[in-house]
């Protein structure tokens, strides 16, 4: 005969005699122990996943503060390489005018592209790269495979000039005056007495009358006289193949025979000849052949105020 477990429970309270009693079966007890357990457990639960939430939110904000950090960062990284590839420009607009000077052909400009290629490895993938990552990292290997490209060009060039220090010094690469402003090109333009079209060989400097005028690189001054176009004009043979012609000169200070060198006053402007005003009429010949004398200006090579 089986017997039935059953427990009591006695309240009395201490202003009254009564009391109250409740007969709880073990199978009670343990459903009240199972539903309490419960309960406490889905407070603990409920409990846990809003501080985690709460603190997933926290570190979701520190991430989020510190990716726009990093943004901020590549976008400044971004603008400093946008300035390295405009001073890369730069120096690439010097390297063709020293290469002129050296002479040595220009870098094509396609080779300045500098481009890569090749088939990718296995295993690597930067599709999941951000964008701006992508692109910063891009840029960075252009720019470094310019910078090569650069070096080699001057190192190419250094070794051309202490091969040919002594052309150098015989080729035109100064301005023949100083300050002033440029009137007329070299190429096509109206003549300014017929008015029709006509070829100009020269560089127009307007300046006032007595400024002077240097040679542009060292050399023998082959003619120095009146002549009925340029007016008093200065010819000097640099060797090598380069010859200057200086018009319109007001005075001389030389003379055909003389030696000169870059830099050396030879005449002051004027306005003889055929000119409108006064200024300078200056070519720069090559094997015989005028060409565009902005091209054999080298400022940052040789200064004339260093040079007087």
């Amino acid at each position: 005969m089986s017997k039935s477990y059953r427990s009591k429970l006695v309240l009395m309270s201490d202003s009254s005699a009564k009391m109250r009693t409740w007969k709880l079966s073990r199978l009670r007890i343990i459903l009240y122990v199972v539903v309490f357990a419960t309960f406490i457990g889905l407070i603990t639960y409920t409990a846990g996943r809003f501080l985690a939430l709460r603190y997933i939110n926290i570190a979701m904000s520190d991430v989020l503060a510190e990716n726009q950090g990093l943004h901020e960062q590549l976008n400044g990284m971004g603008q400093r390489l946008k300035d390295i590839d405009h001073q890369l420009s730069q120096l690439a607009d010097n390297d063709d005018q020293l290469r002129i000077m050296a002479d040595i052909p220009k870098i094509d400009k396609d080779v300045r592209q500098v481009g890569v290629g090749g088939i990718p490895l296995p295993g690597i993938d930067f599709d999941d790269e951000d964008e701006l990552v992508r692109k910063l990292i891009f840029n960075l290997d252009k720019l470094e495979r310019e910078i090569r490209l650069q070096q080699q060009s001057f190192l190419e060039i250094k070794r051309q000039f202490a091969e040919k220090e002594e052309l150098l010094k015989h080729t035109p690469s100064i301005r023949p005056v100083e300050g002033g402003y440029i009137s007329s090109h070299f190429g096509r333009r109206r003549d300014p007495f017929t008015h029709r079209w006509t070829h100009h060989n020269g560089t127009d400097f307007s300046l006032e009358r007595g400024a002077p005028v240097y040679a542009t690189a060292d050399g023998e001054v082959v003619h120095a006289k009146r002549s009925h176009g340029l007016g008093k004009v200065i010819v000097i043979d640099h060797d090598y193949g380069y010859r200057s012609v200086y018009g319109h000169l007001d005075a001389f200070n030389t003379a055909k025979g003389q030696q000169v060198k870059r830099g050396q006053k030879i005449g002051e402007v004027g306005n003889t000849g055929r000119s409108t005003a006064p200024h300078l009429h200056y070519e720069v010949h090559v094997d015989g052949k005028a060409v565009n004398s902005l091209d054999y200006f080298f400022e940052g090579y040789a200064d004339i105020s260093k040079l007087k």
